[in-house]
């Protein structure tokens, strides 16, 4: 029978894991109070949470969300840093643990997928979640200001047409048709 404690302990890393899109597992044995509470600040001032969990507690959340092969990262001392920022987390860990020994990467997962140590080291090449957005703001905004041109030009269909050509070319035969189609019911 679970105690009081661990079953909140429980709640609080299966809301902690389902509010991170990167988890990554660290081995902190042989660190110093201080070299922890040196790497608490740096996850802090990143927005990274770095909690230390029991590793049979870690299971019963990942065996609930369904992450399969987590397990044999499940062994000695185990720290998790969880955030939304995977290049930001993996970037703070490897640097810290270049300066300080004790702390290795173990491993760590997501979304719903476990990665290893190598996998989580090389989200480092990943663009920032700013980045990410960036990219995406500017990927919409070439579209809607070529819709927004075209429609200023005079001829809506074909403006619309080429603002969707390429990697929307079914949407363009799709409008295409229809506008073809109601030509032909027009009355002449």
């Amino acid at each position: 029978m679970p105690n009081q404690k661990n079953i909140e302990q429980v709640e609080s890393i299966r809301a902690d894991f389902q509010n991170s899109e990167i988890i990554i597992l660290t081995e902190y044995q042989g660190l110093t109070v201080e070299e922890i509470s040196e790497l608490r600040n740096q996850c802090r001032d990143a927005a990274i949470q770095y909690k230390v969990y029991k590793n049979t507690l870690i299971n019963v959340v990942a065996q609930e969300l369904e992450i399969e092969g987590l397990e044999p990262y499940l062994q000695g001392t185990t720290a998790v840093a969880m955030s939304n920022d995977p290049a930001a987390s993996a970037r703070i860990l490897r640097d810290f643990s270049r300066e300080h020994e004790n702390l290795k990467i173990k491993g760590g997962v997501l979304g719903k997928t476990t990665i290893d140590a190598a996998a989580a080291e090389g989200l480092i090449d990943m663009p920032s979640r700013e980045q990410l957005l960036a990219y995406a703001v500017g990927g919409l905004k070439a579209p809607i200001s070529g819709l927004v041109n075209a429609l200023h030009e005079g001829s809506p269909l074909a403006g619309l047409v080429n603002v969707l050509n390429g990697s929307l070319r079914q949407v363009t035969t799709v409008l295409q048709a229809i506008a073809d189609q109601k030509k032909e019911t027009e009355p002449a």
